[in-house]
């Protein structure tokens, strides 16, 4: 059976906090930045690349994964303290470019595993609102996207903001509810995609947000 998604950690800060993840529950495997061990690995429905840097040499090696795998990665970057201005954006736009991947920018508190949970964990896991393997699919294609842990934080300017709402077993359908209104409240021209995975009671947040360009 295939992985939900290949978790490739390219750096100890990175594996470090992948691998606080339920690796079992997500359907994920997790690899360190070894690449005899990493073309060993085997391929799950969503390639995501953790960065320890946001430089050249660091994209060099995740688009160098992607060519072993044969895949369209999720580059995710390490975290920023606020939304990038125009010109950090024009850069991660860039990256996106040189890559040929989705590349993500967290916005702290969000982390690279953030974005494993916002991606992979509506394949993995059952959830009250379900999305279809193909919908995650196509959101993965040569772009930059800002990650959030509040549909607040959603992005204006974003084409499509997938949001998943990590619901515990006490919760109910009103905080899906609650998202869609706030993304369209927050950008009303981008598409939604929503998922509601059940989740226990991890230390994970309630609930990730990504808003692509």
């Amino acid at each position: 059976m295939q992985y939900a998604g290949t978790v490739v950690a390219l750096g100890d800060a990175p594996f470090r906090d992948a691998a606080t993840l339920d690796a079992t529950a997500l359907s994920c495997v997790l690899v360190a930045n070894d690449f005899r061990e990493i073309k060993r690995t085997p391929g799950g429905s969503v390639l995501v690349v953790l960065c320890a840097e946001a430089d050249d040499p660091a994209l060099a090696a995740a688009a160098k994964v992607a060519r072993i795998f044969r895949q369209m990665p999720l580059v995710v970057l390490p975290a920023l303290p606020v939304n990038p201005g125009p010109q950090a954006t024009a850069r991660l736009e860039r990256a996106a470019r040189l890559t040929q991947a989705c590349v993500v920018r967290p916005i702290e508190p969000a982390t690279w595993s953030d974005a494993v949970r916002c991606f992979v964990e509506p394949l993995a896991v059952f959830g009250l609102i379900g999305v279809e393997p193909r919908e995650i699919h196509q959101l993965i294609s040569p772009r930059a996207a800002l990650l959030h842990r509040s549909v607040a934080d959603a992005v204006p300017q974003a084409r499509d903001v997938l949001v998943t709402c990590r619901l515990r077993p006490n919760a109910s359908l009103r905080e899906v509810d609650d998202a869609a209104r706030a993304v369209a409240g927050r950008a009303p021209k981008a598409r939604l995609i929503l998922a509601g995975p059940e989740v226990g009671l991890d230390d994970g947040p309630r609930v990730v947000a990504a808003s692509l360009f």
